[in-house]
């Protein structure tokens, strides 16, 4: 049954990425599995452009250098600086009125879009919600559940991903999010799909399709710190907001911080004493602020909700 799962998300995955190869394609390209492995399934069928974005020397660019080589592919790196940053950052905000948490892990997509030659878009979107990919699900199995993650991100890549490839002319392809993947995915529990390391079924498919170990087994390191985007949007953080939240029991507290914590890092810090959690929330702008601080509160209050159930 398992090696039968597992040959049916090959195959998925197959179709999924020769149903989109009708024109040449650019993959918005980090080195993980998520990207390499679309990648590779697609010049199978057509030429592929391979678009890195990052800081210089940052982990992504490394990592795409690597499983460039490794695939055998072409790769083009987009260096930017704090100055490219923080222009693109602001035009990517004010063109999809995005949240300052969203515009972080967004930027890398984002810049591959702007300088893609090819007409079709293809991204590794939607292998960790489909998959179990994140490690908050690995720490909160039992209030994880991925058909719901997977159900939200169809409705958020319309207005997000979707409609940057359509500002820049371009088709969007999310091969993760294709109707036949996320049912061949459906066939393992959502224990078996996360596994010790997260995707584990994802990456026992791709070794299968021939992708290399290396990649096939690499840890996952979000868009905004992988790209270094992260780092450097934090460094021009000029305002910010601090919180006092009383809980009943430090037990509560540590776990709302613990849930809010990977939606946040970079624009969020949180201690926890006793039955309080102190936040610090930053921002670039008064605006952003009050964006940052009520998508704080919102995490804080979908948590605390989750908890009480």
């Amino acid at each position: 049954m398992i090696e039968k799962g597992i040959t049916e998300i090959e195959n998925a995955l197959k179709k999924a990425v020769k149903r989109d190869c009708s024109s040449n394609v650019t993959v918005s390209f980090s080195g993980g599995i998520d990207s390499t492995l679309v990648a590779y399934l697609a010049k199978k069928h057509i030429d592929v452009e391979l678009i890195a974005v990052g800081i210089e020397d940052s982990h992504d660019i490394e990592a795409a250098k690597s499983a460039a080589k490794l695939i055998d592919s072409d790769l083009s790196i987009i260096t930017m600086n704090g100055d490219d940053i923080l222009t693109e950052a602001a035009v990517l905000q004010k063109k999809l009125n995005l949240t300052q948490f969203e515009v972080g892990f967004m930027l890398p997509f984002w810049m591959a879009a702007k300088n893609a030659k090819n007409p079709i878009l293809m991204c590794g979107q939607g292998a960790d919600e489909v998959f179990g990919g994140y490690a908050r699900f690995r720490e909160t199995k039992e209030d994880t559940s991925l058909i719901k993650e997977t159900q939200t991100l169809l409705k958020i890549i319309p207005v997000r991903e979707e409609k940057i490839a359509h500002l820049f002319g371009l088709e969007l392809s999310c091969p993760y999010l294709s109707e036949e993947v996320i049912e061949s995915s459906r066939l393992f529990s959502q224990n078996e799909l996360i596994g010790i390391n997260g995707k584990e079924k994802l990456r026992e498919a791709a070794i299968n399709l021939g992708l290399p170990s290396e990649i096939a087994h690499r840890k996952k390191k979000a868009a905004q710190y992988g790209s270094g985007s992260q780092r450097t949007l934090k460094k021009i953080m000029k305002y910010e907001i601090n919180f006092e939240l009383n809980f009943d029991t430090n037990k509560i507290a540590k776990s709302i911080k613990k849930a809010t914590d990977p939606e946040n890092e970079g624009w969020v810090e949180s201690v926890v004493k006793d039955n309080v959690m102190k936040s610090k929330v930053r921002a670039a702008s008064v605006g952003s602020l009050k964006e940052a601080a009520e998508d704080f509160m919102a995490c804080v209050s979908v948590a605390e909700s989750i908890l009480k159930k």
